[in-house]
C-alpha cells in the first residue's frame, strides 16, 4: 500500500466523521489519521429520546471518543477549530495549535437555527446535545413540582418535535399540556406517509395539541407569540423547546475561499471541495452539487462517511474517486415509551415491535466500537430471537 507524509485530519466526529475515520482505517491500517472534536463523547442522537425517558442509560448513547478511536489506532484530539488555511494546508485551533494535513475532511455538524426569531436564544430550550438533554430534564422535573400552568410548547413538527412530545407525555403522563407548533399544513411533511400517519395517531392518542400553519413571532420569559390562520395570539408558557431547524456549524470559515450554497459548503459528487481537491466536506455542513434535496440525517452522513473513506483510499492509490450514490434505506421514528414507527425497504411496522426493531437496527448500523457499546451489544443478543421471527415472517410473504 502507498503511504502519505502528513496525516489525514478529520474535524468533527459525529456520524459522518466517525464513519469516515473507522472505515478508512479498515481500508488502510497504516494511514496516519487524526480526528479532532470539541466534545469528549460521541452523541448517538436518535437514542437521546430514550435517554430522556430512561429507557436506556446515558453512557449507552454517549461513548467516549478516546475509547472509540484508541481501539483501532486512530488518534483523537479534543480541540476547537478556529481557522483553515486551504492554500497552505494547515489548521489552527483554539489553543494556537497548528496542524498540517495532506487530506482534510471537515464535518463539524449542525446547530439549532433560530431563524432570527426574537427571544429564541434567550428563552428556549434545545435538544441537540447531552448538555441540552440534561438542562431540559432538570427543568421538566422541577416544573412538575412547582408550576401551576404547566404548559409546554414544542416548536417544529418534524421528527425531533414529534418524538420529544410523545416521550415527555409518556414520562409525565397528564402533568403537562403539550402543544406542537408547525409552520406547514402537516407534521412530518418531509417524511414517509406511513410514519406521518402513525405519528398523527400517536399525538392524538396522547391528547397532544398540534397547531398547524403557525409561526412563532417571538418568545419572552412568560409568553410565546404565534401567528396563524386566526391572526396573532399570545399564549402563557412554562417552557418552549425549539426543534424548528438546524444550520451548519461553520464558525471557523472566515473567508470566501470556498463556495457555499444555502449556507452549506458546496462539494462535487466525489465529496471534494472545488479548487481544493485534497479537502472534503460531508454531513450536515455540506451540500452535493446536483443532489441538493438530500435530507440532513444520520443515514446520509454515515453513507457519505463510508463513501469518502473509499474515495480517499482510491486517491492515495493514484486512482480516480467515485461519485456518491445515496441509497434511501427508509426511516424510523420513536413515538413514546416502548413504541415506534418504521417505514423501510418496503416494510412498515408500528407499535412495540417496531420499537424493538428500531433499537436493533440502530445498534447494527453503529461502527465497531467494541466495549463502548457493550450494553447495546447485550441488548442485541437478548432481542435477536425477536428479529429472527421478524425476518422469518417477512420471507414467508
Amino acid at each position: 500500500m502507498k503511504s502519505i507524509q502528513k496525516p489525514i485530519v478529520i474535524v468533527g466526529a459525529g456520524f459522518a466523521g466517525m464513519t469516515a475515520a473507522l472505515n478508512l482505517k479498515k481500508l488502510n491500517p497504516a494511514l496516519p489519521i487524526l480526528v479532532v472534536d470539541s466534545a469528549s463523547n460521541f452523541i448517538f442522537k436518535p437514542l437521546m429520546y430514550e435517554v430522556l425517558s430512561k429507557e436506556i442509560r446515558t453512557w449507552e448513547a454517549t461513548p467516549k471518543f478516546a475509547n472509540i478511536f484508541s481501539d483501532v489506532g486512530v488518534t483523537f484530539l479534543k480541540n476547537s477549530l478556529t481557522t483553515i488555511s486551504f492554500k497552505d494546508n494547515f489548521l489552527e485551533f483554539s489553543d494556537e495549535l497548528k496542524v498540517n494535513y495532506q487530506y482534510l475532511v471537515i464535518c463539524t455538524g449542525s446547530m439549532p437555527n433560530s431563524f432570527s426569531t426574537k427571544g429564541v436564544d434567550e428563552y428556549c430550550y434545545f435538544f441537540n446535545d447531552l448538555n441540552d438533554l440534561n438542562k431540559l430534564e432538570s427543568f421538566l422535573e422541577k416544573l412538575q413540582k412547582t408550576s401551576l400552568q404547566k404548559k409546554i410548547f414544542i416548536v417544529g413538527g418534524g421528527p425531533s418535535g414529534v418524538e420529544l412530545a410523545c416521550k415527555i407525555k409518556d414520562i409525565f403522563v397528564d402533568q403537562f399540556e403539550i402543544n406542537v407548533i408547525e409552520k406547514s399544513n402537516e407534521i412530518l411533511y418531509r417524511n414517509k406517509i406511513f410514519n406521518r400517519e402513525e405519528a398523527e395517531r400517536a399525538l392524538e392518542k396522547r391528547k397532544i395539541k398540534v397547531l398547524l400553519n403557525s409561526k412563532v413571532e417571538e418568545v419572552s420569559e412568560s409568553e410565546i407569540i404565534i401567528s396563524g390562520e386566526d391572526g396573532v395570539t399570545s399564549f402563557a408558557k412554562d417552557i418552549v423547546i425549539w426543534t424548528a431547524g438546524v444550520k451548519p456549524n461553520l464558525h471557523y470559515l472566515k473567508s470566501d475561499e470556498i463556495t457555499k450554497k444555502y449556507g452549506r459548503i458546496l462539494v462535487n459528487n466525489k465529496l471534494q471541495i472545488e479548487n481544493y481537491r485534497n479537502c472534503f466536506a460531508i454531513g450536515d455542513i455540506s451540500i452535493i452539487a446536483g443532489m441538493e434535496d438530500l435530507p440532513i440525517t444520520a443515514q446520509v452522513a454515515m453513507q457519505e462517511g463510508n463513501h469518502l473513506a473509499k474515495n480517499i483510499e482510491l486517491i492515495i492509490q493514484g486512482k480516480n474517486p467515485l461519485p456518491f450514490d445515496y441509497q434511501d434505506n427508509g426511516e424510523m421514528i420513536s413515538l413514546g415509551i416502548g413504541e415506534a414507527s418504521i417505514s423501510a425497504l418496503g416494510i412498515t411496522l408500528s407499535g412495540k415491535f417496531a420499537f424493538e426493531a428500531r433499537r436493533l437496527i440502530y445498534a447494527s448500523k453503529l461502527p465497531d466500537i467494541n466495549e463502548s457499546l457493550k450494553s447495546v451489544s447485550s441488548w442485541i443478543f437478548q432481542k435477536k430471537s425477536i428479529f429472527k421471527k421478524f425476518l422469518k415472517k417477512d420471507n414467508s410473504n
